[in-house]
């Protein structure tokens, strides 16, 4: 072989190494993406994120990005608040998420014209998004053996990853949303849907739920969703921030910006005053 067919030979194999490294790195990055485990804000109930996803569907104009500062004003929440949620919203799928600004997808705005209009067809649309999630091979595996109390199903959701308890609740929140699970009538067990189909009790009890006492973007945000005295109180905090003038002295806005540290502090000691106030609960 002359010397320049061996440069050719040695080129092509260099290239096809080359070219065989690039593929390996980015089957180690895909899986690393799948391996990523985002859990929701702890911030804000899932109606109130996707609030502030239809607020989001509101703004976009033409697919230029939103400003969080916009969208935090227009939502009436703070900006902290609305930054703390982008990353789970981002990881479902539902909008991309940049440097302080945001712009919605095509299965957001599907998702969040649904939800103005048929509750329904948005909980159908939001299945297979949650389906591709890490929490829903998870829950599968979870659930395998039968129902588990709600409490129990998010602190194993929440196993090893950072964050206040409110946000496993939160995501099991998120997948009986999507009809990935079921909850009982009491909201005490999470099971495994027993039919592909939903079933129409699961859809209207739900629905119910959902549009009892809120606007057209609201979603399930009572406090009957929660169980146990900790959850019951970060919920209660978070209502009353949501719904009230100053808490504990300090007003809606200056909490929702507090710092995560300082946030679950503040948590805490709502906690603990409701302990106070209702020994042996």
């Amino acid at each position: 072989m002359s010397s320049s067919n061996s440069a050719r030979a040695n080129s092509g194999t260099g290239h096809a190494i080359r070219s065989g490294t690039a593929r390996r790195r980015d089957r180690r990055r895909g899986a690393a993406a799948s391996r990523r485990r985002t859990l929701p804000s702890y911030r804000a109930a899932p109606a109130k994120q996707i609030n502030i996803l239809v607020a989001l569907d509101d703004l976009a104009v033409d697919g230029v990005p939103v400003q969080r500062t916009a969208l935090a004003q227009h939502v009436g929440i703070g900006a902290a608040t609305v930054g703390d949620c982008m990353a789970f919203l981002a990881d479902v799928g539902l909008l991309e998420a940049g440097r302080g600004q945001y712009a919605i997808t095509e299965q957001g705005r599907e998702f969040a014209e649904a939800w103005r209009l048929d509750r329904t067809r948005a909980r159908l649309l939001l299945r297979p998004l949650l389906t591709a999630h890490w929490s829903a091979a998870a829950v599968v595996d979870l659930l395998a053996d039968g129902p588990l109390p709600q409490e129990e199903l998010a602190r194993l959701l929440r196993a090893g990853l950072p964050g206040v308890p409110m946000r496993g609740q939160y995501m099991v929140e998120w997948l009986d949303i999507a009809l990935i699970v079921e909850r009982d009538a009491e909201l005490l067990l999470v099971r495994l849907p027993t039919a592909d189909a939903p079933s129409p009790s699961q859809l209207s009890g739900v629905q119910g739920r959902e549009e009892q006492g809120h606007g057209r973007a609201e979603g399930p945000d009572g406090p009957t969703s929660l169980r146990g005295a900790g959850a019951h109180a970060e919920h209660i905090g978070t209502q009353r921030t949501e719904h009230t003038g100053p808490l504990l002295g300090m007003p809606r806005s200056e909490i929702q910006d507090l710092p995560d540290a300082r946030y679950s502090a503040f948590l805490e000691g709502i906690l603990q005053t409701l302990r106070a106030l209702t020994p042996g609960t």
